[in-house]
């Protein structure tokens, strides 16, 4: 078994969020892993990386690489840890170079990352710049190693097994979580079961980017890397939150970020959180979650990134 790095600042903060539970009319909780640590502004990727980082060590491993889109909170997590061990961090980004360096992209090279844009716009594609520049870095005599998008496989989901025991003896109706990767979900998804807790408390995923089945296919394959005698349960997953595609800002999320932004003073972003957070209200406001339940919403972070469309985000949308 693999021992994680001690990088993080854990356990978050878990609290009540006073303001929108009075204004929603639904008893609100948030766990605040936008603070995990000070490594450029934590987010859920370091206790993914914390497993993924100490295996990378133990293989004797001088280089790391990985994926994202340009302004990917993971891409920028996995340069800034692997700084912190002595790993040299190569981020192969998907889609072509925007030319202006801001938010994460500012990040990554002021960290001395090594960034290479592939020009892939799909998962596909992006695994396979990913796996041909792994291939070149070895041609080239580096001892690479490959971490997945979004650090979501089974060594990076125990990250977020750990994390659900920090919720202690709270007793949840719903935690309420993007499912990106699939990794973060994954783990919680795992502990909630192992817990005993399946049929009382509901682990919803909100898909910012693939549909349910290609979500739901990456989440199998990281619980069966995490407990391989695993038996298949419903997953609960929901794509419908999306809009026109992964990092595009919908009309929705931008309410739901200055809702939470001006209740809370709690910044979420447009890709991930804003769009959770946007589900969330909407389940509350359909009545799919009711006013007698006690709901969490796990903060992933990545707040940085919206200062990449903030000369857009009032008054128009991407």
């Amino acid at each position: 078994m693999i021992k994680p790095l001690a990088l993080s600042h854990c356990p978050t903060p878990l609290h009540r969020l006073e303001r929108l539970s009075e204004v929603l009319g639904v008893e609100i909780w948030i766990k605040r892993d936008d603070l995990t640590g000070s490594i450029v502004t934590g987010g859920n990727k370091i206790r993914k990386l914390q497993y993924i980082m100490a295996d990378a060590l133990a293989q004797g491993a001088d280089t790391v690489l990985t994926t994202g889109g340009p302004q990917s909170n993971h891409a920028k997590a996995t340069a800034a840890v692997a700084v912190q061990v002595g790993l040299k961090p190569v981020l192969v980004l998907a889609g072509r170079d925007p030319g202006r360096r801001q938010a994460n992209l500012f990040f990554n090279e002021l960290l001395g990352a090594e960034v290479r844009f592939s020009g892939a716009r799909t998962a596909e594609e992006m695994e396979a710049a990913l796996e041909e520049a792994y291939q070149s870095l070895v041609q080239e005599g580096h001892r690479p190693y490959l971490i997945p998008i979004g650090g979501s496989n089974g060594l990076g989901a125990l990250g977020y097994v750990d994390a659900y025991q920090e919720l202690g003896d709270h007793d949840f109706d719903w935690i309420v979580v993007t499912a990106g990767s699939g990794g973060t979900f994954a783990g919680l998804f795992l502990a909630n079961e192992r817990a005993g807790r399946y049929e009382t408390t509901r682990i919803l995923g909100i898909s910012p980017w693939l549909p349910v089945p290609d979500i739901a296919d990456r989440i199998k394959r990281c619980l069966y890397e995490c407990e391989p005698a695993w038996k298949a349960k419903e997953l609960l997953l929901d794509d419908a939150y999306i809009g026109p595609g992964y990092g595009k800002l919908t009309a929705e999320a931008q309410e739901a970020i200055t809702t939470l932004a001006r209740l809370e003073a709690i910044i979420l972003d447009h890709v991930y959180t804003g769009k959770a957070m946007a589900a969330l209200i909407d389940y509350i406001k359909k009545g799919k979650i009711s006013p007698n339940e006690k709901v969490l919403f796990w903060h992933t972070g990545g707040a940085p990134g919206l200062l990449a469309i903030q000369d857009r985000f009032f008054g128009s949308k991407e």
